[in-house]
């Protein structure tokens, strides 16, 4: 006899339950866990038979006899089920149960389960539990209701009170919740049932209504014509539920095939691997919502902190508060009152996140931002100039996600998405001052700032001698101290109403905790930093900045922080006590509490040979690997005679195993997603973990490395449903990924590339790598690894052969003057007649450039030749030309086409503002304006550039507008600047050593990671006829569609044609006849390939054309609309089951 205990907890209960299976006259159930006061159930098969216990066979076993017994002796509920539970007509299952509500249970058969034994289902209702049960407000405006909203809002924001920012904000809110409740909320329909769609259809309601009909039949009276009967309706009832599964299946994959951001792929890929969102599980909600906001709060209090932490800040709580107020009475001359222009990009940065408990949603502040009036302007206006918050944005409610590997949760606050607003234009603003005044130690939610700098920092100092400690800080965002905050802003020199904004955020702060349905009360927080806050990376940088500049300067010693993570790395143990001693001091000023024990010391060196470190008296525990920022510290050399096992890549390829699993579901050949969707989750989910580990795997061998690259060709596989015959050069092209070994050395030498173009990101580092590429350099005193690492990338630095130059980044304008490009784009399509373009152009020329006073024109335009030649130009046929005439200018070699149109905008803004005039600039790549009016646009440099003449001719009145004229239209003047753009590329460059841009440089690198699949499809094309058959039908632009009728499918045939793949048992020339052979169509035997399927199918021929070669046929056949009409006809052509 076996058995299964499994133990639930309903409410504030608890129930067991009981699983059995016994083969016959082996029913021990004095093994069976004894019933107590507690709930209990029993069910399964107990292959036991008595007439007592609804047997109607009249036979009786030891089984029997046993259970009766124990029925009795434990005084336990023997629930009907309905008669016989066997196909031959016994009743062998049984359901009992102890300490249960007899009216609240009830017993059915799963028909769908039925095999030789009925299977049985035991419902037990329980009662509501204890607590107050809440729900979170969630208000979004459907779009048919938007113009409503804004005309309601409109109409009501005159009666408001606008001279106070509490009650404009409680008026807004109280408006939206009225509209919401009058037009929108339908509070009449029920929930959405939380079971399977497909499982609702009404075909298979009554096909399992019929199969319950007959079972309960068949168990009363158990006939071989009933079990018969039985068995038909239960076959039926599968073969629906298939059916209906396939459906839902197909609607669920083309959900995804029809996302466009990958965010919302993930959000319905979890729903695959049966994955919901980290939340809390806890039997009685409402009590330990209550445990934890209790905790939190006291754990936020100052009283919870060490004896000598309370007594190093009360040292000097008295120094804080004068200088406070002091910085609060002084006015900034720096703050501007109207933030028109930080509002829109505020907004369009504004992500779908969680409301807070006001319930209003980005959504809806982007419609208040279209009323008449502009009351969230007006808002925020009176927010910034009297430095006031709302007392609804200091308050909060707290969602715990569980930590993973702990039992401990993470509390994320969910604040109003009004103070989010308001918190990123002053994050701007912030940014703006103290992004040159922060220390360069700070890694750690910063621009421009990555784990990767500090990965390569540490492994390019990592020697025999290194001694590094990894600092663990004790729920350091929970109990950031805010007066040391404020305390280091005055330093910084804010002051005024940015000051007083900041201080009454972080004042008088109450949170209260939603869980699993349940709201506990409101509690205050008097320390930290609200996790989820806008604004709360950044003031934690700034205490952990006044951290970083309270220690001494102790030569061979360096720190890396990144947010709480912070590494320290010596070459002299006594050094490093020495900073131990220091830190414990300045960390104890700044109220942050170290936590020794789980902190740790790695060294190279012999651990016995290493002195005791302790920090506050307290010791820390010596390592020989650790992973810091989800990277390994200590790359050991591998055995060679098994390189293919290292540690680092079997845990990667665990990893990666587990991101592939979803992907092969879904790409499921018969109904799944498209090839294109299936590419980008691979790139998004499983080959981003690679790219994260790169700086670590690049020190590895070669030879390691290479099952990662069989990993990926497996991956490939399985995105292009191809088998394992399949080329691996064509796919590498056709998906256009390079080998995995190559894209990790790209990625490091991608970084290498902006940690040289920009070194005060990382100075060590980038001294290093400039330091290997002279000729003769001298061997870094570091470890091997980190020495492999160095050489890779300057061995692929000189393969390209380019001079990286450190970049010029002038200062920008400040946010607050930063303008907005007024961009509009001509309406006119290339499906139209050419007069009716030119006419549609002229037309919108025309209506722009009267909107502006006086306007001259100026025409722009880049042009990069074959050679990688490039250059601009700008011309103007109002403005008098300039000394020598029109001319462009030559810019660096290999420059991208937007960087070339951008290039010449700025040039043109330039010329605009020498002049001091009004213009309208007219240009004819998309994409460059894109960028410029973009709120993160590539090619930042420029674009700030472009930005800082803007804000100068506002400053000065002047109106500059951007036209998108397409080129094709035919003006005159635009085939002028072509001329010159063209011209210009053959001029000598203007300014010799000019720095290219950084992607530029990006894109070289890139480029470079695609060679060697070149080379080896050269090498194996003349011993390979798929390479010449892809080759003749990949020089046709082809693109896989996306959605529509079996998608999936149409992809795979698309794929399986284009890449002219011959099966292994084909390319292996086996003789014979080997399994799975024969056409899918005709039957033919050795025929399951493309050539037969193309050319030689008598099913098909009719539909394809015929005396052509293969090459011909598969460009015939991969017109969308012909493969899908050959498709529906004969869906397994191409070799489909």
């Amino acid at each position: 006899m076996t058995f299964q205990l499994f133990e639930v907890l309903p409410g504030n209960g608890v129930l067991q339950l009981c699983n059995v299976y016994s083969a016959p006259a082996r029913l021990t159930l004095e093994a069976l866990p004894s019933p107590t006061v507690r709930g209990m159930v029993y069910m399964g098969d107990f292959n036991a038979r008595h007439s007592d216990l609804g047997d109607g066979t009249g036979s009786i076993n030891r089984n029997g006899v046993r259970l009766l017994s124990y029925i009795r002796k434990h005084h336990l509920t023997h629930w009907d089920t309905g008669g016989a539970t066997h196909c031959r007509g016994g009743t062998l299952d049984y359901i009992l149960s102890s300490g249960l509500i007899a009216s609240q249970v009830q017993c059915f058969s799963v028909p769908d389960l039925f095999s030789d034994h009925i299977a049985l289902r035991f419902h037990y209702s329980l009662t509501a539990g204890s607590g107050a049960s809440a729900t979170r407000l969630r208000i979004a405006v459907p779009p048919k209701y938007c113009p409503t909203y804004i005309l309601f809002m409109a109409h009501v924001f005159p009666t408001f009170d606008i001279s106070s920012a509490e009650q404009l904000y409680s008026d807004l809110v109280s408006a939206t919740h009225d509209f919401y409740r009058l037009y929108v909320s339908r509070p009449h329909l029920q929930h959405r049932h939380t079971a399977h769609s497909w499982t609702l259809d009404a075909r298979i309601q009554e096909a399992k209504e019929e199969a319950e009909r007959d079972g309960l039949l068949f168990q009363a009276n158990p006939t071989p014509d009933l079990l018969h009967r039985y068995q038909m309706s239960r076959d039926a009832l599968v073969a629906l539920q298939d059916c209906a599964h396939t459906e839902s299946w197909q609607r669920f994959t083309d959900s995804i095939n029809q996302q466009t951001s990958v965010a919302s792929m993930w959000h319905l890929i979890r729903r695959v691997v049966k994955k919901t969102p980290a939340t809390a599980r806890h039997h009685t909600p409402a009590d330990y919502a209550k445990q934890l906001v209790d905790a939190w709060s006291e754990q936020s209090t100052p009283a919870s902190l060490p004896i000598h932490i309370q007594d190093a800040l009360a040292s000097r709580a008295a120094v804080h508060r004068l200088r406070l107020m002091s910085a609060l009475l002084q006015d900034d001359d720096d703050d501007a009152e109207e933030i028109a222009e930080e509002l829109r990009r505020a907004l369009i940065r504004g992500r779908a996140s969680s409301p807070g408990d006001d319930g209003i949603t980005y959504a809806v502040l982007r419609l208040l931002q279209q009323v008449p009036g502009n009351p969230l302007l007006r808002l925020y206006n009176l927010c910034l100039r009297d430095g006031c918050v709302p007392r609804a944005w200091t308050s909060s409610t707290i969602i715990p996600i569980p930590k993973p590997g702990t039992a401990k949760f993470r509390p994320i606050s969910l604040t109003s998405c009004f103070c989010k607003v308001m918190e990123r234009i002053l994050l701007n603003r912030l940014m703006y001052r103290l992004q040159d005044r922060l220390s360069p130690w700070l890694f750690g939610f910063l621009p421009q700032r990555s784990t990767h700098h500090c990965l390569v920092d540490l492994y390019s100092r990592l020697s025999r001698d290194s001694v590094v400690a990894f600092i663990d800080l004790r729920s350091a965002f929970d109990v950031a101290n805010r007066d040391v905050i404020l305390d280091q802003l005055v330093d910084f020199g804010i002051k005024g109403n940015l000051l007083r904004w900041i201080r009454g955020y972080l004042s008088n702060r109450t949170s209260r905790v939603f869980f699993s349905g349940a709201l506990s009360p409101l509690r205050s927080f008097h320390l930290g930093t609200p996790q989820g806050g806008v604004l709360s990376p950044l003031l934690f940088n700034i205490l952990m900045h006044r951290l970083l500049t309270s220690l001494p300067d102790i030569p061979g010693t360096t720190i890396t922080c990144y947010a709480d993570d912070i590494c320290v790395h010596s070459t002299s143990p006594r050094d490093l006590q020495r900073f131990f001693d220091s830190f414990s001091v300045a960390s104890s000023h700044c109220g942050i509490i170290v936590s020794p024990d789980k902190s740790r010391i790695f060294t190279c060196r012999l651990p016995q040979a290493q002195p005791v470190f302790t920090i506050g008296g307290t010791v820390i525990p010596m390592c020989s690997q650790y992973c810091y920022l989800g990277a390994p510290v200590n790359i050991w050399p591998i055995v060679p005679a098994r390189p293919q096992d290292h540690p680092i890549v079997q845990d990667l390829l665990g990893r990666l195993q587990r991101r592939l699993t979803p992907l092969q579901w879904l790409s499921n050949n018969s109904s799944g997603i498209s090839i294109p969707v299936a590419r980008t989750i691979y790139i998004a989910f499983i080959r981003s973990v690679v790219d994260y580990l790169s700086p670590a795997l690049i020190q590895l061998p070669w030879a390691t490395l290479e099952t990662l690259e069989k990993f990926q060709n497996r991956a490939m596989r399985i995105i292009l449903g191809c088998p394992m015959s399949t080329r691996i050069v064509n796919m590498q092209r056709e998906l256009r990924l390079p080998p995995l070994v190559e894209r990790i050395y790209s990625n490091v030498t991608c970084f290498t590339v902006k940690c040289l173009h920009f070194p005060h990101l990382s100075p060590h580092y980038s001294q290093l790598v400039r330091t290997s590429l002279r000729p003769n350099y001298p061997v870094p005193p570091i470890l091997p690894a980190g020495r492999t690492l160095i050489r890779s990338v300057s061995s692929v630095l000189r393969g390209l052969n380019i001079d990286i130059m450190v970049a010029d980044v002038p200062p920008g304008p400040p946010p607050w003057m930063l303008p907005t490009p007024d961009v509009s784009f001509t309406p006119t399509s290339k499906s139209e007649l050419p007069s009716l373009q030119q006419q549609l152009a002229l037309e919108h020329i025309e209506t722009v450039t009267s909107s502006i006073t006086d306007p001259y024109c100026l025409y722009t335009d880049g042009s990069l030749q074959v050679d990688g030649a490039a250059g601009c130009a700008v011309f103007s046929p109002d403005l008098e030309s300039p000394p020598g005439g029109w001319v462009g200018r030559r810019l660096c070699n290999h420059s991208s086409s937007t960087l070339c149109e951008l290039y010449a905008i700025l040039d043109a803004v330039s010329v605009v503002c020498q002049r001091g005039v009004n213009a309208a600039i007219f240009c004819d790549s998309k994409p460059a304006l894109h960028s410029l009016s973009s709120v993160q646009p590539t090619h930042s440099t420029v674009i700030q550039q472009i930005l800082s003449f803007l804000a100068l001719l506002r400053h000065r009145n002047l109106t500059v507008k951007f036209l998108w004229v397409p080129s094709h239209v035919g003006l005159r003047h635009n085939g002028t600047v072509d001329r010159l753009a063209k011209e210009a590329c053959h001029l000598p460059p203007r300014g010799t050593g000019r720095p290219l841009s950084l992607t530029c440089y990006l894109s070289k690198v890139r480029s470079a990671a695609l060679l060697p699949v070149r080379r080896r499809r050269d090498a194996e094309r003349p011993f390979s006829i798929s390479i010449t058959h892809y080759e003749s039908v990949c020089h046709h632009k082809y693109s896989y569609r996306r959605r529509g009728l079996m998608v999936r499918r149409h992809n795979v045939v698309s794929a399986r044609l284009r890449l002219g793949y011959r099966p292994p048992w084909q390319v292996a020339g086996m003789q014979g006849e080997p399994p799975f052979t024969e056409c899918r169509l005709c039957r033919a035997p050795r025929a399951n390939t493309i050539e037969h399927y193309c050319l030689a199918c008598p099913t098909v021929r009719h539909l394809l054309p015929q005396g052509l070669p293969l090459d011909v046929v598969c460009r015939h056949l991969l017109n969308h609309q012909v493969l899908e009409e050959l498709l529906v006809r004969h869906p397994r052509f191409g070799g489909f089951k």
